[in-house]
């Protein structure tokens, strides 16, 4: 299955702000659209996204090491299956804070992620549950000794959620079981 892709948002982004950095290595408004059928949970559901963003490359705070990845996201995705209709949208930006060298190519970042990643509607537009907040996440890549991060390969089992700030049900609910209850119960 494809990756599913504010005031407060803002606020939050000065605050974790460090010194004045230099420019950014890649700076890039993205906008686009997507349908796609996918089966991962039993049963054929059309998935029709539209998103946009700023997504930005920032330089290594150390020699040698990787860059430092930006995105302010929105994307709607609309679920269609067996009649019926559901709304996800993300909104939200992730940010890389830093990266630490493990061994060799092997870096360990630290990220956070905040705003509302995800809030699912139903076809009336009823909230059936919304992420809020900040997610900090930590996990390994391996750089295979360059700068392009469409290089890097992520280490499985790496993958830590440091701490939860917010609200987020959907982060740990099961995404097929929650699909088939909605499009088959």
């Amino acid at each position: 299955m494809k990756k599913r892709f504010v005031p407060v948002v803002a606020l939050l982004a000065l605050a974790l702000a460090g010194p004045a950095q230099a420019a950014p290595l890649q700076r890039e408004h993205y906008s686009g659209t997507d349908a796609f059928d996918f089966d991962d949970c039993g049963f054929v559901i059309h998935d029709a996204v539209t998103f946009e963003g700023v997504f930005m490359l920032k330089a290594p705070r150390t020699d040698g090491g990787p860059p430092l990845l930006f995105d302010n996201y929105n994307a709607v995705e609309t679920l269609t299956a067996k009649g019926r209709t559901l709304t996800i949208t993300h909104a939200g930006l992730y940010k890389d804070l830093h990266a630490r060298l493990v061994s060799g190519t092997i870096y360990q970042f630290t990220a956070i992620e905040v705003g509302q990643p995800y809030v699912i509607r139903d076809g009336a537009g009823n909230v059936l549950s919304r992420d809020r907040g900040a997610l900090f996440v930590t996990f390994q890549v391996d750089t295979m000794g360059d700068t392009n991060p469409d290089n890097d390969v992520f280490i499985d089992g790496s993958f830590s959620l440091l701490r939860d700030a917010g609200r987020h049900p959907a982060f740990y609910f099961d995404f097929c079981a929650f699909m088939n209850d909605y499009f088959l119960g």
